[in-house]
């Protein structure tokens, strides 16, 4: 039986198709799974994630619920030095990191394990051993979004939900770095040049290949980290 797409998943498709077909940009890498009608609702596939343990689902889980087993582009500018990719996953089959290991936070002096994250995003066909994850806290609480872009450039908590960052990931594209706005990373060090410049990249370029969406929210946050 034909299993139609949720407006929300329909607009998650025109964002991909928006990519395949527009004129500036170049599609390298197509990731396009089919529905996953094995949960009932946001509800339950939330539950599979987290059973046995009883942790608060994140805030608007059912107003951005997707069903893909996978989704996902990596993508460049034909003409603009921008670049980017996103792969999102069934939020019930997120997995944790392959290799256990120690989660440093660079806002402090605080370290967990890896154990405690669930991918959401990463970039498996450029391999840049990035991704980003929801925290699943072991007090039970709504869990946080992490950016992890170690060793180069820390783990870093996101100041923003996981329904904000999917908002956010419409509006970027998945071009790369984008995630540091969203974060205290310092960006004016030294440290983070090149992370800087690919953001500064990314502002100049989408407004022009994509002006249907607004960069000035990003804007103000790149120049908050500066």
């Amino acid at each position: 039986m034909m299993v139609e797409l949720t407006a929300y998943e329909a607009g998650w498709r025109g964002i991909c198709d928006g990519l395949d077909d527009h004129p500036g940009i170049e599609v390298s890498s197509r990731l396009e799974g089919r529905l996953d009608t094995d949960f009932a609702d946001a509800a339950a596939s939330w539950d599979a994630l987290v059973r046995p343990r009883r942790i608060e689902a994140p805030t608007g889980l059912e107003r951005c619920y997707l069903r893909f087993q996978e989704l996902g582009r990596q993508w460049g500018a034909v003409e603009a030095n921008v670049d980017g990719e996103f792969y999102l996953t069934h939020i019930a089959r997120a997995a944790g990191p392959a290799d256990p290991t120690w989660i440093p936070s660079d806002e402090d002096d605080e370290r967990f394990p890896s154990s405690e994250l669930r991918i959401i995003d990463e970039h498996p066909v450029t391999g840049t051993g990035r991704y980003a994850a929801l925290r699943l806290l072991p007090g039970g609480g709504e869990p946080e979004v992490w950016w992890v872009a170690t060793p180069h450039h820390g783990a870093w908590r996101m100041d923003i939900g996981y329904r904000e960052y999917l908002d956010a990931l419409k509006v970027t594209m998945g071009a790369f770095d984008w995630q540091f706005l969203f974060t205290r990373a310092p960006l004016g060090e030294q440290e983070f040049k090149s992370v800087r410049r690919r953001v500064e990249r990314m502002l100049e370029a989408l407004p022009v290949l994509f002006p249907e969406h607004d960069y000035e929210p990003l804007r103000e946050r790149l120049a908050a980290r500066l």
